[in-house]
């Protein structure tokens, strides 16, 4: 399917801190004034040394919550919890030990879980890409102090420690989606609703309060293979012939209607590409979670 791009989807995001936030560094940094807990920096050309939020610490939150819902879903519809979202810390419930090693790349994800169709496994690549994201405009860091509690003796486990934490500003990323299926922004519709409503967090110190954000898409583009109607939003299965639609395990009825038009729009030789704002996005994603209702029954 990699083959071929039938359609993607680009969010451009700014992620404002609402709480404090710290992504911490695996390494420890020869600058002997950054605290034991340091926030993860990089280098950028023009800027020097900065904070950042690595894409996979997003991808790696976003994923967990979106295997929560497909678990959930798949409870409350009576369906196979393990074709929703498979178990990759438990061998025979994941969704690799399933599947032939010389399976081909349909029967792949046709067999694979829902979750696994838009992250990946090790024999499937994901649908979705997240990148890093930078500072746009200063960010404001400040050092906290700790003291670890043993569970124990609930005494003192060991010396105080502080930690560097962002306390104000905001970073922007872009989150790319190709070859969807329309089920699948829902599914990250209700992840978006649920981050910027602080019931998913980012990073370290949930439990302390830390990792709240609000996550403001400031511009979607869709890319579609041929030209699809300006009301609708075409996956994969609506723009497949029959035999990827068997081979693939797809359904022809892949799409749903828009009550909102495109910002712009622009048309080649490989398709149309059509450009919404926040609010175009808010009334997308809203019919969006509707379908994924509609496709789960």
């Amino acid at each position: 399917m990699h083959r071929v791009q039938l359609n993607s989807l680009e969010l451009k995001l700014e992620l404002s801190l609402k709480s404090p936030l710290l992504i911490k560094s695996g390494g420890i940094s020869p600058n002997p004034s950054l605290p034991d807990m340091q926030f993860v920096r990089t280098f950028i050309s023009g800027k020097g040394e900065t904070v950042y939020i690595p894409g996979s610490s997003l991808k790696g939150v976003i994923r967990s919550y979106v295997e929560k819902v497909l678990r959930t879903l798949s409870e409350t519809h009576n369906k196979e919890t393990l074709k929703w979202a498979c178990n990759l810390f438990e061998k025979d419930k994941a969704c690799v030990s399933k599947i032939k090693d010389d399976a081909n790349p349909s029967e792949v994800y046709r067999d694979s879980c829902r979750a696994c169709k838009i992250f990946g496994n090790t024999k499937l690549k994901g649908r979705i890409s997240i990148l890093d994201s930078y500072p746009n405009g200063e960010v404001k860091t400040e050092i906290r102090h700790g003291v670890a509690i043993s569970r124990l003796t609930h005494a003192v486990a060991q010396g105080p420690f502080d930690m560097e934490v962002a306390v104000s500003g905001s970073f922007k990323t872009k989150f790319i989606l190709t070859n969807f299926e329309s089920w699948i922004i829902g599914l990250f519709t209700i992840a978006l609703r649920n981050i910027n409503e602080g019931m998913v967090k980012v990073g370290f110190g949930k439990n302390r309060g830390f990792g709240e954000v609000e996550a403001k898409v400031q511009k979607a583009t869709f890319n579609f293979a041929g030209d699809t109607p300006k009301n609708e939003i075409w996956g994969i299965g609506k723009m497949s012939s029959e035999k990827s639609l068997n081979d693939y395990g797809l359904k022809k009825d892949d799409f749903f209607g828009v009550n909102i038009e495109s910002k712009e729009e622009f048309k080649d030789i490989l398709g149309v590409k059509r450009i919404y704002d926040f609010e175009g996005w808010e009334a997308i994603g809203k019919a969006s979670i509707n379908y994924l209702r509609e496709a789960l029954k």
